[in-house]
């Protein structure tokens, strides 16, 4: 039998407290379907938002080859980002707040006007959601994946647990940003000032506002929507980075800005 949103939740729980690795999910904690592991993720995120903040906007994964070659999936997924886990330009990480810390190299886009629900039979696509773009930039998104073991993995395992998110790191705006092609412009990700992965923008559903676009649809279906001023982190256009404590890590997007992740015991 399935194990119920509740049930999840209180698992997941317990799993954020003690911090101890899952490599894969018990079966008595696996939801029925995909819509279960929605509901399993709604109910796990009203008992975090406490501490971790209200929503701030959402992270889609499972967007790019390179993801998913690393993790063996390919259907998106989102999971919501908490407003006290987003940090500007540069934060410091300490080791004792991780199972396993990864960084992926995302376009972060902000929301300028809450989104309406998609018109029946007409879901956005890049052209009608584009219209609702405040800004992008570059970030990292703060993964914590409990030590998966990715050979046993499905998407269930990310949508119940907030996307794998811990956080959004935001590099400063560029007011200029809608001058770029963002579907052309390369990124990398430094270790202690050693490139250790690169990447192109264009890998992610072909551009960042697919990404948009996919999770407007997505959340109407659920009966939610953007917001104004809510963050969307649209997919990483590397293979997660896991970051050895005492290493300065640095991501940068062409004309998009960089951002600075030091990890510490």
């Amino acid at each position: 039998m399935a194990a119920t949103a509740e049930q999840i939740a209180d698992y997941l729980m317990d799993v954020r407290r003690s911090r101890v690795t899952v490599g894969w999910w018990p079966k008595a904690r696996l939801p029925a379907d995909e819509r279960a592991a929605y509901a399993a993720q709604d109910a796990y995120l009203k008992r975090i938002v406490a501490e971790d903040g209200d929503v701030a906007g959402y992270k889609i994964g499972l967007t790019a080859p390179a993801i998913w070659e690393q993790t063996g999936l390919r259907s998106p997924a989102y999971g919501p980002i908490r407003r006290n886990r987003v940090f500007e330009r540069a934060v410091t990480l300490k080791a004792s707040q991780h199972t396993r810390l990864g960084l992926e190299l995302e376009i972060i886009l902000t929301v300028n006007a809450d989104v309406p629900a998609p018109a029946a039979g007409k879901p956005y696509d890049k052209d009608s959601i584009t219209p609702y773009i405040a800004s992008a930039r570059a970030g990292f998104e703060l993964i914590e994946d409990r030590g998966a073991d990715y050979s046993r993995l499905s998407a269930l395992h990310l949508i119940m647990d907030v996307g794998w998110n811990w956080g959004s790191l935001l590099a400063a705006e560029n007011p200029d940003w809608n001058k770029l092609d963002l579907a052309n412009l390369k990124g990398s990700v430094s270790f202690d000032g050693e490139v250790v992965a690169s990447g192109s923008s264009g890998d992610v559903m072909g551009h960042c506002v697919n990404s948009l676009a996919w999770v407007a649809n997505k959340l109407g279906e659920h009966g939610k929507q953007l917001k104004k001023g809510m963050i969307v982190s649209t997919g990483s256009m590397v293979a997660c980075q896991f970051v050895p404590v005492g290493t300065t890590a640095v991501g940068r997007i062409d004309g998009l800005g960089d951002v600075t992740v030091k990890y510490e015991f």
